[in-house]
């Protein structure tokens, strides 16, 4: 029989106070509270009752000593007076009900309210953190129970108590998951940041849309794990771009690996440009957000999976040629981080298209160039010996021979008006129909036939690619001819004469068959104008020359203001114009760059705003303006009146126009296209530098505030340690002194000292042991990780072997199964992955006391690159959920009653792998045993 006394009131608030200080969670605090409050009182049972999150109800949180279906009083309902936990609650006073129907008789409902039965006595204890309401503990006695005042201040201190770590418990949970949280948002975002990074490096250098809308689509499945990206284009695929296909169809070129089924069907037959989401892009021209998706109002089928949708428009020329999808699983919407991630992946994919169009461009100009430049060759050489002949008909009869030697068979007929008439001045080849031949040499009549009369009349080349027959000439001699070109002659801008080109064959005329005649008959008006011909080619000659080498410059510059004085380089070398760059400051436009002869009243300008006319057209039509026969006094510009023409090519920041290069001509009145096209490809060029070069200084931006966190997180580390260092060896003073103390007093009282003082000098005696232990493991922590590495050769099979003898020495009544498989040489600190293998092996041994036999296995598994070790036994286990704090700093799930220890040792592991390179993982059960691993590098 069991005759120790039992501990007082007094002496179980002490136990009370000391196991509420090690709960964590919430179950440890009602395991605590209800079992000392049963055992104290000798009550049949007790619950605990928490107000919800909403404050309006209560609910039963734990309930300890009822029989499993027993129906009681104490169930969850709302917090209202008419019970007796809301009553306390609410009037924040303790209620005991000490006899047999007290508590039916304040509260007549109750029982036919829950469907339970109301025990003898009952105590309801309010518990409160300053000024909220948490809950109540509930106490049932079997039997009537007089509370003395030592009970009722017991329970009202152990209410007290139950809410402080009650509260204890909340602030840590909720300090555990925002620190996990912002945790991964600090993993994801470094993933996504290096997604980023390799895109924008991808779009720097690659021309192919494909194979960045690939790149785009792997980088936003980084960002949105879970998502579907699809990248669309217009209609057929005819071109990479997609230009020139059906507006009215927008299919799916590119899309996640997820995308499959009916989905991908769809997706790839076309959306209508009438639905919601494509109308909204080509209305706003601006990316589009749709939250809380539904598939049947969006109007696209097989979508119901998506939360949220967000689209961004790629934009060429001023109209959407495609657009990004995502369609989130995850989220009912989108965050403006999220936002501006798809804007800029969106915005970098349309600075690609733009390249690849420039690209095709540049192609299809060589490609022309080369044709161009072919005619001509072909154009000199037959030309050459007829300098000295004066007449034009023989460079005519060169020229048509060319056009002839280039194209399938056919004829060519040069005209010129004479007398009402169009006389055939030359002709080569044969045209097939002998009263053809004589209507041509006839001469048909000006003004009845199309053919010859609209060239000449509109200075433009007409190409029919199917010859209207009965419309200039008698439909019965043409039924042989199918396509035909009519190009005027012009001599210092006016027309001379008109080349006509026929074909015998049914064909379109191609670009470069366009080219090609062009080219022609435009070297034979040149021909015409012989030191005229030689100065333009001359420039043009230098002209290209000097944009192909400001093309390769912009591929690699990236200061603004350089390319711009390259610029104003080039156009002033290929045409006598002034060139002034303006740069926004606020709302005033100042010059930042000209050429020499700019006149000083632009120079001494204090600079222009919006309000200018010709810069506000600018900033409303987003594109280069041409103004001939420039008025300074009506534009409002009276300081450039010494200009003719004077042209503009804004730049913009999304729809904010940032600058504008300005192009004034003092003697021509009027722009040629060829100046035109030069200003307009300056001005693409400029534009795709202006990009790069903000983007260029976005990435260094954003390396640098990378860099600065790294810093500062570093230094945080640094800091920690030194700071856990430093209170370790502070903390020793003033344990020694209270360690001290303790022996003087026990010495001082010497057979004075009664039981109880005895017993509050042992628990002293206990806590200062045990934080002397925990200052020493604070330091083994801090010297971990603080000394440098030595690494060398480990045999671990040797090295187990020796901490397994070194741990038995204190086990030896001990049935313990070692299971030990062959291990690796690794390259490690011995010293430190000895601390490993130490803190591992013991707390296997540790936690396996209570199995006969205890059994504990280690082995390792070869990775690719790595080795990963195991140590499982077969002992107490854990619960999985709280497996995450195992290798946190003084984190243990079990008590200290049960299992002495620090909680330092896994953090030390996890420090000692961390510093190799490797990682820890931990599985496990309650009851059935544990499972610890880390990895180690192979090594080169």
């Amino acid at each position: 029989m069991d005759i120790s006394p039992q501990p007082s009131l007094g002496e179980r608030l002490q136990d009370v106070t000391e196991s509420l200080a090690a709960a964590t969670t919430q179950q440890d605090v009602f395991d605590v509270v209800l079992q000392q409050a049963l055992d104290a009182l000798h009550a049949l049972a007790g619950a605990v009752l928490l107000v919800s999150a909403g404050g309006m109800r209560l609910e039963l949180a734990a309930m300890r000593g009822y029989m499993p279906d027993a129906k009681t009083v104490w169930q969850e309902g709302p917090l209202t007076a008419d019970v007796p936990a809301g009553d306390a609650l609410l009037r924040r006073q303790v209620l005991f009900f000490e006899h047999m129907g007290a508590l039916q008789a304040a509260y007549p409902e109750l029982e036919e309210r829950t469907g339970g039965v109301a025990a003898v006595a009952s105590a309801v204890l309010p518990m409160f953190q300053g000024t909220e309401r948490l809950g109540c503990i509930v106490l049932d006695f079997r039997e009537p129970h007089v509370f003395s005042p030592d009970e009722q201040r017991f329970l009202r201190t152990l209410s007290a108590q139950c809410g402080i770590a009650l509260g204890r418990a909340h602030l840590t949970r909720d300090l555990e998951q925002r620190v996990m949280q912002r945790t991964a948002q600090l993993e994801e975002e470094m993933r996504a940041q290096a997604a980023f990074v390799a895109f924008t490096e991808t779009v720097g250098t690659e021309t192919g849309v494909m194979a960045i809308a690939q790149e785009a689509i792997r980088v936003l499945r980084v960002r949105f794990p879970g998502s579907s990206i699809l990248y669309f284009g217009r209609g057929e695929v005819g071109t990479e771009t997609g230009v020139g296909a059906d507006t009215d169809l927008w299919k799916a070129r590119l899309w996640s690996d997820d995308v499959q089924g009916e989905l991908a069907a769809s997706i790839q037959a076309g959306l209508s440009a009438d639905i919601p989401l494509i109308a909204a892009l080509l209305k706003t021209r601006e990316a589009v957000f749709t939250d809380n998706w539904d598939a049947e109002r969006e109007g696209i089928e097989h979508t119901q999976v998506f939360g949220t949708v967000g689209t961004y428009p790629l934009m060429l020329g001023g109209k959407m040629n495609g657009f990004l999808l995502v369609g989130r699983r995850d989220a009912p919407s989108w965050t403006e981080r999220d936002r501006a991630l798809l804007r800029a992946v969106g915005q970098s994919l349309t600075l690609a298209l733009e390249r690849a169009e420039q690209t095709q461009h540049l192609r299809r100009q060589n490609a022309e160039l080369d044709a161009r430049s072919r005619a001509l060759d072909a154009f000199a050489e037959l030309t050459r010996g007829l300098a000295v002949q004066s007449g034009p008909s023989a460079f005519v009869q060169r020229a048509q021979e060319v056009v002839l030697s280039l194209l399938p068979a056919g004829y060519s007929v040069y005209y010129e008006p004479s007398g009402g008439q169009w006389k055939n001045r030359m002709q080569v080849g044969a045209v097939g129909h002998q009263a053809l031949q004589d209507f041509i040499d006839a001469g048909p009549p000006q003004g009845q036939t199309p053919s010859i009369d609209l060239p000449w009349s509109t200075r433009q080349a007409l190409y029919q690619d199917m010859y209207v027959r009965g419309t200039d000439t008698p439909t019965e001699m043409v039924q042989h001819i199918h396509a035909v070109a009519s190009l005027p002659v012009l001599v210092y801008g006016e027309p001379v004469g008109v080349f006509i080109a026929v074909v015998f064959e049914q064909r379109a005329w191609t670009p470069t068959d366009r080219v090609v005649l062009e080219t022609v008959v435009r070297s034979l008006g040149l021909a015409l104008e012989r030191a005229e011909t030689v100065r333009q080619l001359d420039e043009e000659r230098a002209a290209l020359a000097a944009f192909t080498a400001f093309a390769e410059v912009v591929g690699s510059q990236t200061d603004v203001l350089t390319l711009v004085r390259q610029a104003a380089d080039l156009m002033r070398g290929s045409r006598p114009v002034d060139v002034m760059y303006f740069v926004r400051d606020g709302d005033i436009f100042r010059m930042q760059v000209w050429t020499d002869d700019v006149p000083r009243t632009l120079l001494e300008s204090s600079g222009y705003t919006l309000t200018a006319q010709t810069f506000a057209q600018a900033d409303r039509e987003h594109d280069v303006v041409f103004l001939d026969n420039w008025d300074a006094r009506s534009q409002g510009l009276p300081e450039s009146a010494l200009y003719s023409a004077v042209a503009f090519q804004p730049f913009f920041r999304g729809d904010t126009m940032t600058s504008i290069l300005i192009m004034g001509s003092r003697s021509a009145a009027q722009w040629h296209e060829r100046d035109k096209g030069i200003f307009r490809a300056l001005g693409r060029s400029l534009s795709l530098a202006l990009e790069r070069a903000e983007q260029s200084q976005q990435l260094i931006a954003q390396r640098d505030a990378l860099d600065a966190r790294t810093q500062a997180l570093t230094e945080a580390n640094e800091e920690l340690e030194a700071f856990a260092y430093s209170v370790s060896h502070d903390l020793r003073t003033p344990v020694r002194h209270i360690n001290g103390f303790n022996h003087l007093l026990r010495r001082t009282l010497g057979d004075k000292l009664d039981d109880k003082a005895a017993r509050y000098l042992d628990i002293v005696e206990d806590a200062t042991a045990r934080m002397n232990t925990l200052i020493d493991a604070m330091l083994n922590l801090s010297r971990t990780s603080r000394q440098p590495l030595r690494l060398g050769l480990v045999d671990m099979g040797a090295l187990l072997e020796s901490v397994q003898a070194e741990l038995m020495v204190g086990e030896l009544d001990r049935r313990v199964e070692w299971r030990f498989s062959v291990l690796p040489m690794v390259s490690a600190d011995f010293d430190l992955l000895r601390q490993v293998m130490v803190n591992l092996l013991s707390n296997a041994l540790k936690y396996s006391r209570t199995r006969q036999p205890a059994v504990i296995e280690v082995w390792a598994d070869e990775r690719e690159t790595e080795w990963e070790f195991f140590v499982r036994d077969n002992g107490v286990g854990f619960d999985t959920r709280y497996k995450d704090k195992l290798f946190g700093v003084f984190q243990r799930l079990h008590r200290q009653d049960e299992f002495e220890g620090t909680g330092v040792g896994l953090a030390n592991v996890r420090r000692i792998v961390a510093r190799h390179g490797g990682q820890v993982s931990a599985q496990g059960a309650l009851n059935e045993g544990a499972t610890f691993s880390f990895t180690l590098s192979k090594g080169e």
